[in-house]
């Protein structure tokens, strides 16, 4: 059985339009997902084209602002530049204004947190220098023997007792051996004796 001419034209020309459409449709729905293609945080612009805003913890880097805003100085709205907030160093960096320009201030940038490896007893383990502050170096930090022997010490064991008074540390202070004191080196357990740790 075959179809007439004028048909086949018909069914031929339906078919070359709904794969044009479909094509059109595959198109549009790339560019709507494709990242690079939208901004779901359409910062502002200031004068010189920068954009400036916060930064969220999940905001990837390609979509910071150039701008970051990090607080107030005197009431004005004062930000660091995206490439200092990136840095992996801790150091001050200048505080801007709006416009990028006029320096307003410094900041602190502390190191990126680290997210240090747990143990099978659930302690984090690493070096301390690693921290952007005292508060978020790991339970068992990194530490050389007296004997030369690599392992770590408890963080609460570094820090020691802490006094409760001015006269309490003052008592402290004056009732430490000369040599300093000695705390156990761990294997990265947390549990496994290898050595000792001094600490003057």
């Amino acid at each position: 059985m075959r179809l007439p001419l004028k048909a086949s034209y018909v069914t031929l020309c339906i078919v070359f339009i709904i794969c044009v459409a479909g094509g059109i449709r595959i198109v549009q729905g790339n560019k709507e997902t494709d990242p690079s293609h939208t901004n779901p945080l359409s910062y502002p612009q200031n004068e010189y084209g920068q954009t400036y805003g916060s930064a969220a913890e999940a905001t990837p880097i390609g979509m910071l602002p150039d701008l970051i805003y990090s607080g107030s100085v005197n009431g004005i709205a004062a930000y660091v530049l995206k490439q200092d907030y990136l840095s992996e160093l801790s150091r001050d960096v200048p505080l801007y204004e709006v416009s990028g320009k006029a320096i307003i201030g410094s900041y602190r940038i502390s190191a990126k947190n680290v997210t240090y490896p747990k143990n099978k007893n659930g302690q984090t383990y690493g070096s301390s220098a690693d921290a952007a502050s005292s508060e978020t170096s790991p339970e068992l930090i990194r530490a050389i023997g007296v004997g030369g022997t690599k392992g770590y010490v408890l963080k609460t064991d570094l820090d020691g007792k802490l006094p409760t008074s001015p006269e309490e540390a003052i008592s402290m202070q004056n009732s430490r051996p000369p040599g300093g004191r000695e705390i156990p080196l761990y294997d990265v357990d947390g549990e496994t004796i290898l050595d000792v740790f001094q600490i003057k």
